[in-house]
């Protein structure tokens, strides 16, 4: 049966159901009418339930390192190990999301588009293998029906998930109940709220209704049992308070998880924008430089042509000087020449 369950849920769900109706034939037609019947009761898988048994399958490294890294975390929790449950966090959020990164492109694969809610129900199973041993047996086996949950109280929801498993787990006996072909756990028979009335006391009431009086050994009895009582109701109550400080553990690390996720995205984005003002600041700098040669460039023209101006404005005065001096000596020249006459 087991092996069956396998190959069935090793198939597309749009393929699962005229398998799984041909196997039954099959077996039916072999005079195995309790296999038949096996077969016949095994659910179609939900998308989700379906991606994470192909997990199990095509990335079995990656989910056998998922599961063993829930065991130490649980053993961390268990030791108070802070340090350790923080550095192990960081792996399971990182593993989770590959995970659940590689569920989306088997379901690409196969023609499906995984969508939030998809995702949502396969992260939520990959938790609850991590969280509870039980869950992690059945994820690994890889034939759940439907997907998995886990509440923070203790084991994972698999009423009417699992479909079959490779070995059962003593912790889930109602696991075994949903596993077509195995033999379930007789059950435990319910002790009677109260043993029958000693035969004195049916005496007394026979006698008239008048009750006897409490012996010493009946007065011990009864104030034990009120003891224990009370112990019981303390307990249930402490247990409660505990139930929802650990609810309330689990909603915190969620909300931190989430403001995490979102911290990370508001990182990214920034890390995005130094880089953009990065490249625009490489530009200017790129651009000053250019106008820095340009300028340089500039200077030195004008340098030149200050030396020039000068060069000629002394040429100017120096040709001044010499017409000047040219033109009072054809002055003297002609008044020479007329005092000839």
């Amino acid at each position: 049966m087991a092996s069956v369950a396998e190959q069935l849920y090793a198939l597309s769900p749009r393929d699962f159901t005229a398998a799984r109706d041909e196997r039954a034939a099959q077996a039916r037609a072999a005079g195995d009418r309790d296999l038949a019947r096996a077969i016949g009761a095994l659910r179609r898988p939900t998308v989700s339930a379906w991606l994470v048994n192909q997990l199990a399958r095509q990335a079995s490294d990656q989910v056998a390192e998922l599961l063993e890294l829930g065991e130490s975390l649980r053993q961390a929790h268990q030791h108070l190990a802070g340090d350790q449950v923080r550095e192990l966090s960081v792996r399971r959020r990182q593993l989770v999301a590959a995970l659940t990164t590689e569920a989306k492109r088997l379901a690409e694969r196969d023609g499906r588009a995984a969508g939030l809610q998809i995702e949502r129900e396969v992260e939520a199973t990959l938790q609850a293998a991590l969280a509870d041993a039980d869950a992690a047996a059945v994820v690994r086996a890889g034939c759940l029906a439907s997907p998995l949950s886990y509440t923070g109280l203790g084991a994972a929801d698999q009423a009417g998930a699992v479909a079959v498993v490779r070995r059962a787990t003593p912790r889930k006996a109602a696991a075994q109940e949903e596993v077509p072909g195995l033999e379930k756990a007789p059950a435990r028979r319910k002790a009677p709220a109260r043993e029958k009335a000693p035969a004195r006391e049916k005496a007394h009431e026979r006698a008239g209704g008048r009750r006897p009086k409490e012996t010493a050994a009946e007065r011990e009895a009864r104030q034990a049992a009120e003891a224990a009582g009370r112990q019981a109701r303390q307990a249930a109550a402490e247990a409660e308070r505990h139930a929802a400080k650990i609810a309330e553990a689990g909603q915190a690390v969620r909300e931190a998880t989430d403001a995490a996720a979102a911290a990370t995205a508001e990182l990214d984005q920034a890390e995005r924008q130094v880089a953009v003002a990065r490249a625009a600041q490489e530009a200017a700098r790129k651009q000053a430089e250019r106008l820095d040669k340009e300028l340089s460039h500039a200077i030195a023209a004008e340098s030149q042509a200050n030396r020039a101006v000068r060069d000629a404005q002394r040429a100017k005065e120096a040709a001044a000087r010499a017409a000047d001096a040219a033109s009072r000596r054809l002055a003297r020249a002609r008044t020479a020449a007329r005092r000839l006459d």
